[in-house]
């Protein structure tokens, strides 16, 4: 399968690709460097139905964000939106999305969530590739307990059934999960749904990333290297270089189912 040609930006890359199973691709994902703003989503609920969740989470939260919102109510300004399109169009009954989101400003940045799409941390210095999100799913459920390793939830037959996503039917709202960090020089963040975490090993993503290569080309060899894997899923992903980088020292930076479904 041939990869697109995505846009190039100075400090990060994203990619999105439909997978060697699927025939359609259900993901979206945002770029916006002048906004510090990037974002993974993936949907769920047929092709019309997990296209139409994933765009309009990525619409919804851009849109909020503009208007001053914070990270994690423009997320659920997103499941807002998602729950009213699902009333107007019952066909769409079904439609989902994860999301992982990344907010900066000056030299930290902040990551929102709800379902299993990821955020790692890559310290190029050390070559050690930090998870930064948990997954919002019974085999994530699991790990918290302590009733399952994080290599076995890896595996588990259970990490497909979401407890948590935009859209889901609750009088409550979805579980958001939030991290903030500082960014330090020589870092990567990696956001990216399960089309590429399902398909490599931490470890494996870890040895891509620690090459000392441009993030376009690292990008288009994690996703090579999943689509060579199978890619039984959509594939999508992020990069993104900390802002502190070739900057002189103490200067700042740049300013699937759910839950009892079938």
């Amino acid at each position: 399968m041939m990869i697109s040609d995505p846009p190039i930006h100075s400090r990060s890359f994203g990619q999105t690709e439909t997978g060697q199973v699927r025939a359609n691709n259900q993901d979206a994902i945002l770029v916006d460097e002048a906004a510090g703003l990037w974002l993974v989503a993936d949907g769920m609920g047929g092709h019309a139905g997990g296209a139409e969740a994933s765009h309009l989470a990525r619409t919804t939260v851009r849109a909020a964000l503009n208007q001053g919102s914070s990270l994690r109510s423009a997320i659920l300004a997103a499941h807002a939106a998602i729950r009213a399109e699902q009333a107007l169009r019952p066909e769409l009954t079904d439609m989902g999305t994860t999301i992982v989101a990344a907010l900066e400003q000056d030299d930290h940045y902040e990551i929102g969530w709800v379902g299993d799409s990821r955020a790692y941390l890559f310290d190029l210095s050390t070559q050690q590739l930090c998870l930064l999100t948990r997954d919002h799913n019974l085999a994530g459920l699991m790990v918290e307990a302590g009733a399952i390793s994080a290599s076995e939830a890896a595996h588990h037959p259970k990490r497909h059934v979401l407890t948590d996503c935009l859209g889901l039917h609750s009088d409550g709202e979805p579980r958001v999960d939030m991290v903030k960090e500082r960014w330090q020089a020589n870092q990567i963040l990696l956001l990216c749904s399960d089309g590429l975490s399902g398909e490599l090993s931490d470890q494996t993503m870890a040895t891509m990333l620690a090459l000392d290569q441009s993030l376009a080309a690292l990008g288009e060899r994690l996703m090579s290297a999943a689509l060579e894997a199978g890619a039984k899923d959509n594939v999508s992903l992020i990069l993104v270089r900390s802002p502190l980088d070739g900057k002189p020292a103490g200067s700042s930076g740049a300013r699937r189912r759910w839950l009892g479904r079938a």
